[in-house]
Order: C-alpha cells, then structure tokens, then sequence
C-alpha cells in the first residue's frame, strides 16, 4: 500500500497552504512596509516588515513571500525603477537563502546575516540611484535592521510552536 501523503490531492492542499502562507507574508511586508511610509524608504530607514525576514530563518519556503513583498512595497518608493523593483527582491531573496543555510547551524548569525545583506544591497542601490555616501547609508539602514530582524525570530518560533510554520 502506498504512502497516503503521496495522494495527489493532499499534495495539492499541502502546496497549497505553502503558497499562501508565502502570499500572506507577502501581503503584511508590503502592508507594514507602505503604511510607515516615508521611514520605510531612504538613506535612514526604518522597516518594521523586516521582522518578517525571521520566519525564513525556520521555514525557507517562505522566501517567495518576502521577495513578492518587496516587490510590491518597492512600486511604492521615491527611488522606483529597476534597482528597486528587481535588485531589492533579488537580494531579499538570496540573501533569505544565506541567511536560512546559516541560521541552521546558528541562528543569530543568521539574523545578522540578513541584516547585513539588506543594508549593502539597499546602501548600494541608494548610492547608485539617489548619490547618498555609500558607506553612511549602508551604515544607517544596517541599524535599523539589526534592530528590526530579530523582533520576528519569538514570532517565528512561536508560529513553530503552535504548527503554524511546520
């Protein structure tokens, strides 16, 4: 007899939660991301969706959640163009895959991975597209990140706890 989680049907309802769990993370980053609006774009900014960036830490298939969210928070930014719309999600999303690959071993590195991540790629972009000192930007935004990636590492777990993230 073979195994009933190979059913086709509830490989489908399992991909499908997948999928929406990874929508819904979409939906709160960008939501959170626009509605702190100006804080959440520019040389000093302060994003509190970023504490969102913790659940991949415990659950990488959400990745596609934070990419699709900076997306569509970015189509919202004084700077919109190619280095928001495709540099920031690209780097949101392999910078989410370093950070998981090393928040298996040991997760606070890997919340300080992240936040480094993010804060070269945006102080990078900011510099490219706006001409804001590089090494002042990448310092400012890599405060706020620092402080906002780690508020989402007792949510992430808590979701664990209860089932939510399995």
């Amino acid at each position: 007899m073979g195994n009933p989680d190979s059913h086709p049907t509830r490989r489908n309802v399992a991909a499908s939660k997948l999928i929406a769990r990874a929508a819904l993370v979409a939906a709160l980053y960008a939501a959170l991301t626009i509605a702190i609006a100006p804080l959440s774009y520019g040389p000093v900014q302060f994003r509190i969706s970023e504490a969102l960036k913790a659940l991949v830490l415990v659950q990488p298939w959400l990745i596609p959640g934070i990419v699709a969210g900076t997306f569509i928070a970015n189509l919202f930014s004084p700077y919109v163009g190619p280095w928001e719309l495709v540099w920031m999600p690209l780097t949101d999303g392999l910078g989410g895959l370093l950070a998981w690959w090393i928040a298996r071993r040991w997760w606070p590195a890997g919340l300080g991975t992240y936040a480094l991540t993010t804060a070269v790629a945006v102080g990078l972009m900011l510099h490219m597209v706006a001409g804001f000192p590089l090494w002042f930007t990448i310092g400012t935004v890599l405060i706020g990140e620092i402080v906002v990636i780690p508020l989402g590492w007792p949510i992430a777990r808590t979701l664990v706890k209860w089932g939510l993230l399995p």
